[in-house]
């Protein structure tokens, strides 16, 4: 078999630089925002970007075999490459299911107002380079041995993505692989949603109150033991401290670490005996339904496949920021939850339950408070946390929870004068170098203390005395999250058999 090589070093130049090309317009939008410290964070940086350029370099060379399905694949791949491009220059929005579910669901003019000029250039700009590619490829460029490159394409494609799961992850986050990842990923939710949970207590239908809103907020990899109000040795709570009808739970235990498996058990009855009803069971929303409440979930992150049909039981899904996802590495704030909060408060419901999915502490730790809540320094400075001295990751962590005690006396103020109470807490803790490991989802008991803390009204107070007589005796109580799906129940005067008075932190 002649192979000839003058035919194939044309093939491959073509293919490499149809890869500069897609690399420097398309893959590396997904890395300017990255923070690095050095010589040796570049690098890493730049090898990552290599990396996600090889896989698109053999998906192109599969693709480019046949000069007829080329000339179809890539000016739709360079179509949806120049969009998600563009938006992540222009707005730093990254494909996620909540982009995709907001897009689908949107009117037409709220989609043509994402709608630019530059937009519009920019994608013809492509397109036309597009074309004078395929037209390249059809006129100038041969191929022999058809079956042998495909083979040889396909097998790589593989290997690259089967080296390990690390890897895959990390390939299938970014643009081209993205857009199946997350389309995937999207329907997935869809069918999840559809899964018939068995309602424990269909028939509590009313509660003897006329008006009342209870705030649950859902928090995100802070730990107990990093609020003054626990006794910390820094002030990370300023403003809480401050406040009367505060209470903090230092010894809550988390099930799991990780959000994924920490809320759906956190938001039904499972517990540590019943854990299977996280995945049978409904959450108490449709009881706070049930009872005339008008319930809305607000997120501020991705939701994923295990919580989102307890999102669907809401009567409203509000997404603060859908273009986010954690490759971000962009300011990403929780107080950008306010503006949808206060849509909610001014509905004319008298009683409401309200759910906000905090972003909190979450890994990169600087893009989660702004510049006047950075208290203690040295900060990180790179993503990467072997560049990181523990004591940097510890301040930049310490600062997302002074924002986070900002975040929660400024939800206070816009319920004080109101008969309402609030409950925060957090999905799990967070490792900070605890046996030599750091963040979360590992079996470390950092990450199984999670922050909770409760606040009411004095209205509230006063029409449910008892109530509050239970917090102040249960406060300093070893009880794991299993606690809130009874209490949240009881905050709201719901009158389910489901309770279960020992995990009940507001029962005398």
């Amino acid at each position: 078999m002649k192979i000839n090589h003058k035919s194939n070093f044309h093939f491959f130049l073509f293919l490499f630089l149809c890869i500069v090309w897609v690399g420097l317009f398309f893959i590396l939008p997904d890395f300017l925002d990255n923070p690095t410290k050095g010589i040796s964070g570049i690098i890493i940086l730049i090898f990552h970007w290599g990396l996600i350029c090889l896989a698109t370099f053999l998906l192109i060379y599969i693709a480019a075999i046949n000069k007829y399905f080329f000339a179809i694949f890539f000016p739709v791949f360079t179509l949806l490459g120049s969009i998600l491009a563009f938006y992540r220059y222009a707005y730093k929005a990254t494909l996620t299911t909540m982009l995709i579910d907001a897009t689908l669901h949107n009117d037409l003019r709220t989609t043509l107002d994402v709608i630019s000029l530059p937009l519009i250039f920019f994608i013809v700009g492509c397109l036309l380079i597009s074309g004078l590619i395929i037209w390249i490829r059809i006129k100038k460029i041969s191929i022999k041995h058809v079956f042998l490159n495909y083979a040889i394409s396909i097998l790589l494609l593989f290997s690259v993505l089967s080296v390990n799961e690390r890897v895959r992850t990390s390939i299938m986050q970014r643009f081209p692989f993205s857009i199946y990842d997350k389309f995937v990923e999207y329907q997935k939710l869809q069918n999840t949603i559809s899964i018939n949970r068995i309602n424990p207590d269909p028939k509590v239908s009313y509660n003897n109150v006329d008006s009342l809103i209870v705030v649950f907020v859902i928090g995100e990899s802070l730990r107990a033991d990093h609020l003054s109000l626990n006794g910390y040795n820094r002030l990370t709570n300023p403003r809480l401290t401050a406040r009367k009808n505060i209470f903090s739970f230092p010894h809550i235990l988390s099930e799991y670490t990780n959000t994924n498996r920490s809320l759906p058990h956190i938001l039904t009855r499972a517990d540590s005996a019943h854990t299977e009803r996280a995945f049978k069971e409904t959450s108490f929303v449709p009881l706070f339904k049930q009872c005339g409440f008008t319930t809305a979930w607000i997120t501020n992150q991705d939701p994923a496949d295990t919580y989102v049909g307890f999102m669907k039981e809401c009567d409203k899904i509000m997404y603060c920021h859908p273009e986010k996802s954690v490759y971000n590495y962009n300011e990403w704030l929780d107080e950008d939850l306010f503006p949808l909060t206060k849509k909610i408060m001014e509905l004319k419901s008298s009683k409401k339950l309200i759910i906000l999915h905090t972003i909190g502490s979450h890994w990169y730790y600087n893009n989660h408070y702004s510049k006047p809540f950075e208290k203690f320094k040295p900060i990180t400075t790179s993503r990467i946390i072997l560049q990181c001295s523990p004591q940097e990751i510890i301040n930049s962590y310490d600062n997302t929870v002074v924002y986070t005690d900002n975040f929660l006396d400024r939800l206070i103020k816009q319920l004080e004068n109101k008969k309402a109470i609030l409950i925060y807490l957090s999905d799990h803790g967070e490792t900070l170098g605890e046996d030599g490991t750091w963040l979360h989802a590992g079996d470390n008991n950092a990450s199984k203390n999670p922050a909770c803390i409760i606040w009411y009204s004095d209205i509230y107070k006063k029409a449910f005395p008892n109530k509050s007589e239970g917090i102040k005796e249960n406060k300093n109580k070893f009880i794991r999250t299993d606690f809130l799906y009874h209490s949240i129940l009881s905050a709201g005067n719901i009158p389910s058999k489901t309770i279960n008075s020992k995990l009940n932190i507001f029962n005398k």
